[in-house]
């Protein structure tokens, strides 16, 4: 059976459920793994970033793209965790071969109005940045949290922060001053930048979300 060697680098919230993607670096690319055709429940989310190996699955019925670009099934029970990882340097190091010049290149140039992607479009849904960690900034909106990016093409994204860990920190007091400073203490930023699926029934806007931070 066919494995998959991960470096897990996005840990999202769906409601009630997780995705997780990494970025397999025997086939240079990113993956988003899911269990049966779909996401993760609360209970078999890992602890940390990590390093894994895990047996692949037959998927049955792939989504349409952009989504399908990273998609693949995989065998929950199989998964070989290598190393853990906190959120930072070696993370980012582990992960550089995920890293676009700036956020139209993850999604080769299909972002329109610096905000979504349209459905069915045939691109990436997953990838990466690294910016100067001044060019980040949290901010909130309508008590939800928000993060407002500027990439090395001098564009500015207003993204909603999909990254679990950065919601657990501001879960914590409804405060973005904590994520701000960390920030401010920072050199560098290693953005990990994903599309949402479709939100509406008559709409085929996938939005661009913040789905993790390695700070450094």
């Amino acid at each position: 059976m066919k494995k998959s060697h991960i470096v897990i680098s996005d840990i999202t919230c769906m409601k009630e459920k997780f995705c997780i993607a990494g970025f397999d670096t025997y086939e240079k690319r990113m993956k988003r793994l899911m269990i049966d055709g779909s996401y993760w429940n609360p209970n078999q989310i890992p602890d940390a970033y990590c390093e894994i190996l895990v047996n692949n699955e037959e998927f049955k019925e792939p989504r349409d793209y952009p989504h399908r670009t990273e998609d693949v099934n995989i065998d929950f029970d199989s998964i070989e965790i290598l190393q853990e990882f906190e959120p930072g340097k070696d993370l980012a190091n582990a992960l550089r071969d995920s890293v676009s010049r700036d956020i139209q290149g993850i999604f080769h140039h299909h972002v329109k109005e610096n905000t979504y992607v349209l459905q069915k479009t045939k691109c990436p849904s997953l990838g990466a940045i690294l910016i100067p960690a001044h060019n980040i900034e949290f901010f909130t909106e309508d008590g939800k949290l928000r993060a407002r990016i500027t990439d090395y093409s001098k564009q500015t994204y207003e993204l909603k922060v999909s990254c679990k860990y950065l919601r657990d920190i501001f879960e914590k007091d409804k405060d973005v001053e904590t994520l701000n400073n960390a920030i401010a203490a920072s050199r560098y930023a290693h953005c990990r930048i994903g599309l949402a699926r479709k939100f509406l029934m008559q709409e085929n806007h996938c939005y661009l979300m913040l789905n993790g931070l390695f700070l450094y």
